[in-house]
């Protein structure tokens, strides 16, 4: 629009002071008054008085009267927001613009203390703060020095140990950890405490695991120090815990920022073992034993150095250590009356009898049944020995035979001891001649309680007698 032209609109909008406007320029003192009632009258005329809409960031944030209730609101904003966190606020990095040309006249402007509130919440203020670096990359930014050195202490304490006898020789950061100047966005200023919390407990990290053969929520949710619910929650999308060899998985880890080292020496009182001694008597059987003497726990003063990492013990060195008690050895005392047959003849004596009675059902035919081993009498809860050295092939139970174990001695001989009260060991272990491996009963098919004994060469049965010691 022409100069001409806007004197002329100005001439209908202001018919009563426009002619006198030269002279209230050229007055001393007026100058700025006539110049800014120049400046809105031309805004005036160029928006029609249509209201303006305000952009941050090329995107709509609000509908304000003109650029000036914004300017005012922004000085307004930013003073509320230094008195509330007590520090200077240096700007802000959001981009702010104006469309009138989408503002329509009967849109409602906010008024002055909405579009302040709205500022100080929407626009990314900055400040100038004081960020804690883990290797020269910024973690964490505060408000001040003193507030970044009291959370690092902060930190360092959450792993001091306690009690009166530690002393401290060392506490400090695996990492290089600095505390420098650092323009900030003022959302992003922790307190100290919740700066030390974030360095200890470690920012959620996302990852992926890869399911592989034997995999399941329980073993991968150990795996990784977390719970099943907590699996599931991170992947929302599983329907079952059905899971598929190469099925990937969210975790999501927690790594502290820091590493905190500590160094410390301590005094402690400790139990020091007993030994267990063993002594022979032939009056008990073989793989019998009692009790001759308990024993009792000496104590030891001893002074570690020990060092930690975030708590976490990485090493230990012994000092100095003083005997204050001796410990007192237990006395075990151990059978060796071997076993011989109470009745019938006697065999080649590589085994040894497994229980102590008479025999009540011998091996081969038994009515229309084959008997493959031989049954000797017993109460339930007496011992069952192993007849030979060897390994424990099963152990549990198997049908007809009850509660069952057989024992593998090499070179294709097994023993099988079954309808037992209690089973002693395991498979995989190894047993000794004459060691106890269970207890008789009258599991499985059985009519009273006894021990069936079996021996197998090469998955053959044999009659025991032909192997059992005279």
């Amino acid at each position: 629009m022409k100069g001409n032209a806007v004197l002329a609109r100005l001439k209908n909008l202001h018919p009563y002071s426009l002619p006198a406007w030269p002279q209230v320029i050229r007055h001393k003192g007026l100058w700025i008054f006539g110049l800014l009632l120049l400046i809105t009258s031309i805004f005036y005329i160029t928006t029609g008085g249509k209201p303006v809409i305000l952009l941050a960031n090329d995107e709509p944030l609000a509908v304000v009267a003109n650029e000036g209730q914004v300017n005012e609101a922004l000085t307004k904003a930013k003073s509320e927001l230094e008195k509330q966190y007590g520090i200077s606020i240096s700007g802000f990095t959001t981009k702010l613009s104006y469309d009138a040309e989408k503002a329509k006249r009967e849109d409602k402007a906010l008024d002055d203390q909405q579009l302040v509130t709205l500022l100080k919440e929407k626009l990314a203020w900055t400040v100038k703060s004081w960020s804690i670096t883990v290797n020269d990359k910024p973690a964490l930014y505060l408000a001040s020095e003193e507030g970044a050195q009291a959370a690092l202490e902060l930190l360092k304490k959450n792993y001091l140990p306690e009690g009166s006898n530690v002393t401290v020789e060392k506490m400090a950061f695996n990492e290089e950890v600095k505390i420098v100047a650092a323009e900030a966005l003022l959302w992003e200023l922790k307190t100290p405490e919740k700066a030390a919390e974030i360095m200890m407990q470690g920012l959620a990290k996302a990852s992926q695991y890869t399911v592989k053969n034997g995999d399941s929520l329980w073993t991968i949710a150990r795996d990784n120090n977390m719970t099943v619910a907590q699996l599931k929650e991170a992947n929302p999308e599983m329907k079952s815990e059905f899971l598929k060899i190469g099925q990937k998985l969210n975790l999501v880890k927690s790594e502290p920022l820091v590493t905190v080292v500590s160094i410390v020496t301590t005094t402690v009182e400790e139990k020091i073992p007993y030994p267990t001694q063993y002594e022979s008597d032939s009056s008990l059987w073989r793989g019998q034993q009692s009790v001759k003497q308990e024993g009792a726990y000496g104590s030891r003063e001893v002074t570690y150095r020990i060092t930690k990492a975030n708590g976490v013990e990485t090493s230990r060195e012994t000092l100095a250590e003083k005997v204050l008690l001796q410990p007192i050895s237990r006395v075990v005392v151990r059978g060796t009356k071997m076993m011989v047959a109470s009745r019938g003849d006697g065999g080649s004596g590589i085994l040894g009898w497994p229980t102590r009675d008479r025999i009540t059902s011998g091996y081969g035919k038994r009515g229309r049944e084959f008997h493959t081993g031989i049954d000797i009498d017993g109460v339930t809860g007496d011992p069952v020995y192993a007849a030979e050295d060897g390994v424990v092939l099963e152990a549990g139970w198997d049908g007809h035979y009850g509660k069952s174990i057989v024992v593998d001695h090499g070179r294709g001989l097994t023993t099988r001891y079954a309808h037992l009260s209690s089973i002693d060991v395991s498979i995989g272990q190894r047993v000794s001649r004459g060691s106890i491996i269970g207890k008789v009963g009258s599991t499985g098919r059985s009519t009273g309680s006894h021990l069936h004994f079996e021996v197998r060469i090469n998955g053959e049965h044999q009659n025991p007698l032909r192997y059992l010691e005279r």
